[in-house]
């Protein structure tokens, strides 16, 4: 019996601990979003050059898309930053972690990248919304969304063995009446805020 209640304890314990980075990443996205604040940064902290090869005859889509593979990098393509005239064309690869802004001579081939890194806070946040899915990522990145649905299959686990743990070992009816009014205090918190 102790040996059972010692194993369900230490999962318990691993359950919570699997879990916790992506309980502080989405509370601290939460935060962020919620109350509006601004933590992306836009300053340029490097720039760098390299030479591709460019058909003029794409759309600014295709053309974008072509740069960025040639260019080695990753990130969605907002097509509302595309700006285009006879012999440049400018556009951006944005992803959680930074924003580049690409500035490509038609003529030459020639592409001048800003890279604006956004901050620790700003990724920390996309962490919140993100499915994995940036266009060029790495592996390892399309790997969070696995993360995140284990996360709440763990965490749900962790709540059920917990609940279990003290319902079997450790029911006081006082236990039930702080936490579970705890509990509704802090729902009732969140609605009037």
């Amino acid at each position: 019996m102790a040996l059972k209640k010692s194993l369900i304890i230490k999962l318990h314990l691993y359950c919570g601990l699997f879990t916790c980075f992506y309980l502080l990443a989405l509370g601290a996205s939460s935060l962020i979003l919620n109350h509006g604040l601004q933590v992306e940064q836009n300053a340029i902290k490097s720039s760098w050059q390299g030479t591709i090869a460019v058909d003029k005859n794409l759309d600014d889509q295709q053309l974008a898309e072509s740069a960025r593979e040639q260019l080695g990098m990753m990130g969605w393509l907002p097509r509302w930053k595309y700006q285009r005239d006879t012999d440049k064309f400018q556009f951006e690869t944005t992803h959680l972690a930074k924003t580049n802004r690409v500035i490509l001579d038609l003529n030459s081939g020639r592409a001048h990248v800003d890279v604006m890194p956004k901050g620790f806070l700003a990724t920390f946040h996309g962490l919140h919304f993100f499915n994995g899915r940036i266009p060029n990522a790495p592996f390892f990145l399309k790997t969070w969304i696995v993360y995140q649905w284990l996360g709440l299959l763990v965490l749900l686990a962790s709540l059920i063995l917990g609940l279990w743990l003290w319902l079997r070992y450790s029911h006081k009816t006082w236990e039930l009446y702080v936490f579970g009014g705890l509990f509704i205090l802090s729902i009732l918190i969140m609605n009037w805020i």
